[in-house]
């Protein structure tokens, strides 16, 4: 598993593993750049060589759903990931596989 890191300006703003075709886990500093983050590792996902590029996204992070949809990704694993207490700001994050959240 390769780790890329995303800076701006000279700041780290986030991070994306890729393995295998798949993205995530992938995370942002700020909700603005998950759809930049996405597509940047999208593309490097896609240059990897595999036979398939996956991804596994929240609902609450539309620019990376539009990102998706955009190149032909389609659902194929629907997920409801239930909870009694808060989880975190899922506009700025994309899971690796909800059996590790």
């Amino acid at each position: 598993m390769g780790v890329t890191l995303f800076a701006d300006g000279g700041e780290c703003v986030g991070y994306a593993c890729l393995a295998d075709g798949h993205v995530g886990p992938l995370a942002v500093t700020d909700p603005a750049l998950a759809g930049a983050a996405f597509r940047t590792a999208l593309r490097l996902a896609a240059q990897g060589g595999s036979a398939q590029v996956s991804a596994f996204l929240p609902g609450p992070c539309e620019s990376a759903l539009g990102i998706a949809l955009e190149h032909g990704l389609r659902i194929t694993i629907p997920m409801v990931l239930m909870s009694t207490r808060e989880f975190g700001d899922w506009t700025r994050y994309l899971p690796r596989n909800p059996g590790f959240m």
